[in-house]
């Protein structure tokens, strides 16, 4: 059913077609004739399936640009994330609030591995454990952030609490250190295969390239 102007419009279109006022004799006419059109045809409508179809493609068009579909090559993140899962990282999160704990994030290799022959394009899949500020260290096989054993649900089983450095500087402060600003603590919830940040240290917030959103199966979109 087609509906009439908005009450504003409705209010407003009256008011611009009274313009002998405000406009010379030569415009005043014209803009009448073409504003009395436009009070004629201006009545709203739903759009046709074409149409929507068109809305709907434009919206997934500009969604690209804050989302992308990533493969899941390695275990590190199991039982979370399995090898040939697609995870989605949305981009948009971070521009309202700093990444907390709990988040997995999508990232950019630090130098440290980059230095060990790590492609700079490679991106990698972590979860956040500790923010800037916190003190890390591993006793008894547990991990502690600023002196409380975390409780995780979602590691897998068995999982061992080890660090174990790759730089040989980084050594000495890796049993007990506080973490800088701008840097994050991350680790694979499958902590007895991940390379994270027990081996290459905190990872610059920077490097953050997405959020984890959401994750499908191969099998399921076949």
């Amino acid at each position: 059913m087609a509906m009439g102007p908005p009450r504003l419009l409705r209010g407003l279109i009256p008011q611009l077609l009274s313009v002998d006022a405000w406009l010379p004799c030569t415009c005043s006419s014209r803009l009448q004739l073409l504003l009395s059109h436009f009070h004629c045809r201006l009545h709203l409508r739903w759009p046709s399936c074409a149409d929507a179809f068109k809305l709907l493609l434009a919206l997934l068009l500009v969604s690209a640009a804050l989302a992308e579909v990533r493969y899941i090559a390695s275990s590190s993140m199991a039982p979370t994330l399995r090898p040939a899962d697609r995870a989605v990282a949305e981009r948009i999160t971070y521009f309202f609030r700093r990444p907390s704990i709990g988040d997995i994030v999508f990232f950019k290799v630090p130098t440290t591995l980059q230095n060990y022959g790590v492609n700079k394009d490679v991106v990698f899949i972590k979860r956040i454990l500790a923010t800037p500020g916190d003190f890390i260290e591993v006793r008894q096989g547990q991990l502690i952030i600023n002196g409380v054993a975390r409780k995780e649900h979602y590691t897998a089983s068995h999982a061992s609490y080890t660090m174990e450095a790759m730089d040989p500087v980084l050594k000495p402060c890796m049993i007990l250190q506080r973490l800088p600003e701008g840097h994050v603590f991350v680790m694979g919830d499958n902590r007895n295969n991940s390379c994270d940040s027990r081996a290459w240290g905190p990872l610059p917030i920077s490097n953050i390239i997405g959020r984890y959103m959401m994750s499908f199966t191969r099998s399921s979109i076949q």
